[in-house]
């Protein structure tokens, strides 16, 4: 790249007993978003990383930890590291203050932290939202566990590896093959780091979402699932426990409306419970209605309260039905809430100019999905990337529908490697099934990497009983033969013009990418002397002609073929890849925003109709307690 921007931030104070040393600061990019000079080094994407499951004791560890490459086979390092790096920024990242690639794969990641007195007699959790690809952890000098897969959070108990009343020492082993095997990487590419262009892009390696640490009980609920149905009125619970007593304990789970609760059930913490939800408030783009919840582990014979939390549903239902229209025969067609809604979002990559796949702060996530919104979209495919629990919550809150694919390879996979992406594609739907806004799940990717294409999404589909699949995204209209007769979607790519697939009356069809009207803005570009692609355009006015032209193909194929979705490709530039709604660093719209909400809501928004219902009772007072905040 010839062309580089220097963003200076101020050098970082911070106690030196925890780990970190006043020498970070942004590195040299191309690029970066406005939100890049809103990082404090001192405080780090600080918000709760779990909203629905949140306890009221944490203690953040983003920030600057110790740093340094390593080798295959290094011993523990009893030294401090020699350089520092800005976690949970991916060390290819500028805001990691690294920016660089490392050619053994491997790096050490060292920090320390001190137990708040009133945790003493806790056990003790560590988190991480996401490390790429495996991660090593060590407490004290003690191997605590590993992880592999770059996308799923997982944690440990570490309470066991404490050292009573001193300084306590993290690190991590970062091992990252990257695109060089057969793992789920999404769009990474090893060598587009120093060489951009074409349909991938820079890697990403080490840990790149929040770590944190978590006091509990002896006792305490390690996870849950909360299934509404709307038919029925009715949300279910079921919980996971961590127990070293048996196992006779207890759960309650609490609904609440607007701070009010109309719901509560108790019962064996091993059974379902079943709370019945009147009058629903449902779940809409238009109306993201969220309900409290709040879940209490409980001792067998007693009201004693053991472990306690707060998260949060919604009552919606997504499905596909039969419609008829213009037809003798009935089509499958997408509904929300027994509604049919057209959906249309753009495809959206995950990346940052600056941070790669971690948005500078929490602000910048939120500022997508708004502004999505504010495009006139409904839905936004995240694109084979799993993004922090943070941006689904903001979804959640904001009413966007999510198609969610699952992070895949471009290579053939050995035995090993299929095991591998089997249990983690598992470990990512369990970890964020609980997320209204996430509605349906795109196993593979336009035949990349794939394989036993039929089984997997079955296993998909039994796993998740309450979202849409598609097993894979980007059968092509005219080749028919390639198609995967399983799943709930076909689904083809076309992009200038969009097409439609045939409609049937097994499964719903939309067109998963179509698009890519883009043109280059002088002064946003991530490689100012090539190679790009997708710049096809002259610049906003022809670009935007051409896009509101493919609106009317969509509304055709709506109104006279029941075609039920599509995703214009992309919300932003990416890199070398040219064909945003916005520029990379999201400084520049590049097309007529006006014109542009106006087709798009053309497309869906006469489906919503009349879809509010009366707000739902509330329970006598001694029903539980008056409210419970997010």
């Amino acid at each position: 790249m010839k062309k580089a921007v220097t963003l200076f931030c101020c050098w970082l104070v911070v106690n030196l007993a925890h780990g970190a040393r006043p020498d970070w600061q942004i590195a040299d990019v191309p690029l970066a978003t406005p939100w890049a000079s809103d990082v404090d080094p001192g405080s780090v994407l600080g918000e709760y990383p779990r909203p629905l499951m949140q306890r009221s004791q944490w203690l953040n560890l983003n920030g600057v930890w110790q740093f340094q490459q390593a080798g295959p086979g290094d011993a523990y390092p009893q030294q401090a590291l020699a350089e520092t790096i800005l976690v949970p920024f991916a060390w290819e990242s500028a805001l990691s203050g690294q920016r660089k690639v490392l050619n053994t794969h491997r790096a050490w990641y060292k920090r320390t932290f001190r137990v708040p007195a009133a945790w003493q007699d806790k056990r003790l959790l560590l988190h991480f939202g996401a490390v790429d690809w495996q991660a090593q952890v060590f407490v004290n000098g003690r191997f605590v566990g590993q992880h592999q897969g770059g996308f799923a959070p997982f944690s440990f108990d570490i309470s066991d590896f404490i050292v009573v009343g001193a300084e306590q020492e993290v690190a991590v082993n970062v091992y990252d093959p990257g695109s060089a095997e057969g793992v789920a990487l999404g769009k990474q590419a090893n060598q587009r780091f120093a060489d951009p262009g074409r349909y991938t892009y820079s890697p990403v390696s080490g840990i790149w979402q929040t770590v944190w640490l978590e006091p509990v009980g002896e006792r305490y609920i390690t996870a849950h699932r909360a299934v509404s149905d709307i038919d029925r009125q009715t949300l279910t619970v079921q919980a996971d426990v961590d127990s070293h007593h048996g196992d006779g304990l207890r759960l309650r789970a609490t609904a609440f409306w607007q701070g009010n609760p109309v719901a509560q059930a108790v019962g064996s913490r091993l059974d379902p419970l079943v709370l019945e939800i009147p009058q629903p408030q449902l779940w809409w783009p238009h109306s993201p209605n969220l309900y409290d919840l709040k879940l209490e582990l409980l001792a067998s014979d007693s009201d004693e309260v053991l472990d306690q939390f707060t998260s949060y549903f919604a009552m919606r239902k997504i499905a596909i039905e039969d419609r008829i229209r213009n037809r003798r025969s009935a089509v499958k067609v997408l509904t929300l809430n027994h509604k049919f809604v057209f959906q249309f979002g753009p495809l959206d990559q995950g990346y940052w100019p600056d941070g790669l796949y971690t948005a500078p702060t929490d602000e910048a996530l939120r500022w997508d999905i708004e502004q999505a919104k504010n495009w006139g979209f409904n839905m936004i495919r995240k694109h084979i990337k799993v993004e922090p629990q943070r941006w689904y919550y903001w979804a959640d809150k904001l009413g966007m529908l999510v198609w969610q694919d699952l992070p895949s390879t471009f290579k053939p996979r050995f035995e090993s490697e299929k095991t591998q992406f089997e249990t983690e594609i598992q470990q990512i739907i369990k970890s964020f099934w609980n997320h209204p806004s996430i509605i349906q799940w795109v196993v593979f990717n336009e035949h990349w990497g794939a394989y036993d294409v039929e089984r997997i999404t079955r296993n998909v589909m039994a796993l998740d009983q309450t979202r849409l699949v598609t097993g894979n995204s980007g059968i092509d209209a005219g080749e028919p033969d390639i198609d995967y007769e399983v799943g709930h979607i076909k689904d083809n790519h076309h992009y200038r013009p969009p097409t439609n697939p045939f409609a049937n009356n097994r499964r719903a069809v939309v067109n998963g990418e179509y698009g890519a009207i883009g043109y280059k803005i002088s002064g946003h570009l991530w490689d100012s002397d090539g190679e790009w692609v997708h710049h096809n355009y002259a610049g906003k006015p022809e670009a935007t002609e051409e896009y509101l032209r493919f609106i009317g193909m969509l509304n055709e194929f709506k109104h006279n073929d029941e075609l039920s979705g599509a995703v214009y490709t992309q919300w932003t530039d990416v890199e070398n890849e040219m064909n945003g709604l916005y520029t990379y660093d999201r400084k520049v719209e590049k097309l007529d925003h006006k014109k542009v909400r106006e087709a798009n809501l053309s497309l869906w928004q006469n489906d919503l109709g009349d879809s509010v219902a009366s707000a739902p009772k509330a329970l006598s007072e001694d029903g539980g307690p008056e409210s419970v905040s997010n």
